[in-house]
């Protein structure tokens, strides 16, 4: 049986940093792309700038080192098992994270009150996470297609804008090559 580390080891903090900056240059790609093509510019261009910087604060770093190793060895086979008192951890961080990035529905007391630019960044984050995975050729359209209606409940309106920013957003990502 594996011995769990009590702290982060240097290669999860490693992998971690990796992760996440890549994880938001390429938000920050997509939110400039659509900044170009949409009357947001300026707003887009804050939140490439802003994108996740909680994730770098005290309240989420290192359990978000913890869940991303997590994740990392799920998807690899070797399934890792928090030491004691790091799911709690985790847990108050994903609430944070929630809580302070208007980018996520949960953010909102209602889905439907966020703003294009939420939409907008929320689309780009997805699609950041679709091309990570390598899923539906890098488009937010299967993170959508499995979250709204089933866990995110917006109006009709919503629904229709998140998938016309993510048809444009593919036509930009195609046309930038």
């Amino acid at each position: 049986m594996e011995l769990i580390p009590r702290a982060p080891t240097l290669e999860m903090i490693t992998f971690y940093e990796r992760r996440t900056r890549e994880h938001i240059e390429r938000v920050a790609r997509c939110l400039t792309l659509l900044a170009e093509a949409t009357s947001h510019g300026d707003e887009l261009r804050e939140r490439a700038r802003n994108h996740d910087a909680s994730k770098f604060g005290t309240e989420e770093r290192v359990p978000y080192i913890w869940l991303t190793e997590y994740h990392r060895r799920r998807r690899t086979g070797d399934p890792l098992q928090y030491p004691p008192g790091v799911a709690e951890q985790v847990a108050r961080a994903v609430q944070h994270h929630l809580s302070v990035n208007r980018h996520h529905p949960e953010f909102h007391a209602d889905p439907n009150e966020m703003t294009e630019v939420d939409l907008i960044e929320m689309v780009c984050d997805w699609t950041a996470m679709a091309q990570e995975f390598g899923q539906d050729g890098g488009s937010a359209r299967g993170w959508a297609d499995k979250t709204i209606g089933q866990r995110v409940m917006f109006n009709a309106e919503k629904r229709r804008f998140v998938y016309a920013m993510i048809e444009l957003l593919d036509r930009q990502l195609a046309a930038a090559g």
